[in-house]
């Protein structure tokens, strides 16, 4: 307290205010705390040691080191606390470690105050539920909610990387159509919830199956498209069988068994179109025959 007396002082040359300004600290409800330049903690309100999991006594004393986690490097810090005697206030994010182990994230507010020493005081406040928030919602533009795979919009992006770097390599990419058969005789008969795992499980054996360079999409419906880079006719009608061995499966149902089996289209770039369009209109084609071959007509 007499620390914070003498510091509160520097900011008012009325004395009068430092027994307020000491209670506003303490029952502010903004985790607060107090660090010399040498990261010593000299103080903490309340706030702080609700939201860290901390009594006063055990931080007080301690290296502000003591809150850090495994999630940032020793340069990341380096870098930091060099941002941080250079600039008077600095604004950032940082994952920190509670008491109990727990890391949560933390949108810091430092600011440095000059007196015979400097102090930093900072401020804490909690945003992992808001950045867990932000993070579902970013995948969700993203991805299929049932299958987890890629959805249009990243599907489009990755095609972009891969074409780009396709005609940069000299090499080829393929595009790949998949679709269920029967798929409506399907929901039709045991619902669609069975048909939402019906997807997933496609989903699940597609993604076993191509390399991790490669991008598994769910298009639409019970249609998926994959983006193959560096992969040869060769290679591509190996996969291909390798695709339908592996998606040709019986699952059950209600004591019933159905059997799962995918129609395949396949499109080269560059010797079956040089866009998206093209590539998936080929590749769409021979799916279908495919699908009329199934089918029998």
């Amino acid at each position: 307290m007499n620390f914070l007396k003498r510091f509160f002082s520097l900011l008012s040359q009325d004395s009068s205010c430092d027994s307020l300004r000491f209670q506003a600290f303490e029952e502010s409800p903004i985790a607060t705390l107090v660090v010399t330049k040498s990261g010593e903690v000299v103080e903490v309100n309340k706030a702080f040691t609700h939201l860290m999991g901390y009594d006063g006594r055990e931080v007080i004393g301690s290296n502000i080191s003591l809150l850090k986690s495994s999630k940032h490097d020793y340069n990341f810090y380096k870098k930091l606390w060099q941002k941080l005697l250079e600039e008077e206030s600095y604004r950032f994010e940082i994952f920190n470690k509670k008491k109990s182990g727990e890391v949560v994230e933390i949108l810091e507010q430092v600011h440095l105050v000059k007196d015979e020493e400097q102090y930093f005081i900072v401020t804490f406040e909690d945003i992992t539920e808001q950045k867990s928030h932000e993070r579902r919602q970013e995948y969700l533009a993203t991805h299929d909610p049932l299958t987890g795979l890629a959805n249009r919009a990243l599907l489009r992006d990755r095609y972009n990387h891969a074409i780009v770097n396709a005609k940069r390599q000299h090499t080829k990419l393929g595009v790949m159509i998949c679709d269920l058969n029967e798929f409506k005789q399907i929901n039709d008969r045991y619902g669609h919830k069975f048909g939402d795992t019906v997807l997933t499980e496609v989903s699940q054996r597609l993604k076993s199956v191509v390399r991790e360079s490669d991008t598994v999409a769910r298009y639409g419906g019970d249609e998926f498209i994959l983006i193959l880079e560096q992969i040869g006719e060769r290679k591509a009608f190996e996969l291909q069988e390798e695709i339908s061995g592996r998606l040709t499966f019986d699952i059950t149902c209600q004591g019933d068994s159905c059997r799962i089996s995918l129609a395949i289209g396949y499109a080269c770039f560059p010797s079956d179109g040089t866009t998206f369009e093209q590539l998936v209109e080929v590749a769409d084609r021979k799916m279908y025959d495919a699908k009329r071959k199934y089918y029998g007509f």
